[in-house]
């Protein structure tokens, strides 16, 4: 490059940067720049918009908090809480019937406000019985027992139907779900699925997987099992709250990419799902409750009716019986006490130390609600009485003999698919003769009968 051309370059670079300058100069950039409102009027325009949606709902709201637990996972607590411009009243529900102060009570009022710290903040500023419990020391609680009472409101849902946060201090989800009708029937309606659709055990089928579930419903929290967890420990804990005819988890279900937050109980009440076709709870199988319980060293059967064939061969046994030197009257309950591990014992006068008798069966999952048994052709007891002799092989036979598997049907009646309160036994080859009796009815169970 010549000299003559070096210095036209060098104007043309300095007429660039003098442009780039006045420009600066005349255009400072200012936070105002860029926002319409100054950040004062902006926060104030933000909490109005708050307590606009808080406070445009005819019911109020059913705000659902995690409380932490000693020794276990945080449980779920729901209330029922309206807001006008200045307070807010809770009303009563279930956590707070639990309360060993004013639980009695229908309603409590108490200051609500909204403040700006790095954020939106919703504060119950002064006591509410119901709602400040967990935060009194006085009450005996420790420390890391205690609740959130300010909460970091994230957002609000666009139809602005559920409102989204987390604790201020211990980060603990929070969630409030505008409620559809008045407080006592939505506390009615959501109490139900601990009632009828909140089991023990279950089944969460996700990604093709069928894992094992069990509801913690007294502590609002669902157990999964995944692949890696032992099956004999815990699995995973989800917090959740109840919903009319539904359930959302304040802390989601992640499995294989697939992220769960809320569950509707299907139209045929046999279980849930994922609003978005995500995953699902399934009924336990029913042949699980005989071949897989081992949680309890006395889990049975009771309280039991028979039908058909084996209403007449229990006849025939009572007969056969008093016509020997073990009457029918000395028999108080005959249970069936399934071990989990492959048997399931007939026992006759559970409890009564040497009086107690044993008819063993093998037990066999055959389908999902489906077992096959066999009697051992053994008998044990603590006095060496024979009664299989003496007129009980009349039952024994009727239910399995020694030499060939009986198939049977398990079916459910009373309570629900979720949670049956009753199964019935039905013979497969003979469909006209059932077993009937309740579930883990553990303490007290009479002498079968006919029904």
């Amino acid at each position: 490059m010549n000299t003559k051309n070096r210095f036209k370059h060098i104007l043309t670079v300095c007429s660039v940067c003098c442009a780039i300058a006045a420009t600066l100069a005349g255009c400072e950039m200012k936070e105002d720049d860029l926002f319409s409102v100054d950040p004062a009027n902006r926060s104030d325009q933000w909490m109005a918009e708050y307590r606009r949606v808080f406070n445009n709902n005819e019911y109020g709201w059913a705000l659902y908090t995690d409380n932490p637990t000693y020794g276990r996972h945080p449980a779920v607590y729901t209330y029922a809480v309206k807001f006008d411009q200045t307070w807010c009243t809770f009303y009563q529900s279930s956590s707070t019937m639990s309360l060993p102060v004013d639980r009695d009570k229908d309603s409590v009022q108490s200051m609500y406000s909204f403040k700006m710290d790095n954020g939106i903040v919703l504060s119950f500023d002064t006591y509410n019985s119901f709602f400040h419990y967990y935060a009194d020391n006085s009450r005996y609680f420790a420390q890391d027992l205690q609740g959130d009472f300010e909460f970091c409101l994230d957002r609000y849902s666009e139809n602005e139907d559920t409102i989204f946060g987390r604790g201020k201090t211990k980060q603990l989800p929070f969630v409030m779900i505008k409620m559809p009708c008045p407080a006592p029937e939505y506390q009615a309606e959501t109490d139900k699925i601990t009632s009828l659709f909140s089991p023990y055990n279950c089944t969460f089928i996700c990604e093709g997987d069928t894992l094992t579930a069990r509801f913690l419903s007294g502590y609002r929290n669902l157990m999964i099992w995944f692949p890696e967890d032992n099956i004999n420990g815990d699995g995973h804990l989800f917090s959740y709250g109840n919903l009319i005819r539904g359930i959302y988890f304040l802390e989601p279900i992640e499995y294989k990419g697939k992220v769960i937050r809320e569950m509707a109980l299907n139209d045929e009440e046999d279980g849930y799902h994922d609003i978005y076709g995500l995953a699902s709870l399934a009924p336990r199988p029913f042949a699980d409750y005989f071949t897989k319980d081992t949680e309890y060293d006395n889990y049975f059967f009771g309280s039991s009716g028979l039908s058909g064939r084996f209403a007449e061969a229990c006849n025939d046994m009572k007969t056969a019986l008093n016509k020997s030197s073990y009457k029918a009257s000395t028999i108080n309950n005959i249970t069936f006490v399934p071990d989990g591990e492959g048997t399931l014992t007939l026992c006759v006068n559970m409890w009564y130390g040497g009086g107690e008798i044993h008819f063993p069966f093998d037990i066999k999952k055959t389908d999902r609600n489906q077992i096959a048994l066999k009697w051992q052709g053994t008998e044990h007891s603590g006095s060496n009485l024979n009664i299989y002799s003496k007129g009980f092989k009349h039952f024994v036979d009727a239910i399995a003999t020694k030499d060939e598997w009986r198939t049977y049907n398990i079916t459910q009646d009373g309570g629900s698919l979720m949670s049956p309160g009753v199964f019935q036994l039905e013979d497969v080859d003979n469909p006209e003769n059932h077993i009937y009796f309740e579930k883990n009815y553990r303490y007290y169970h009479d002498f079968w009968g006919t029904y």
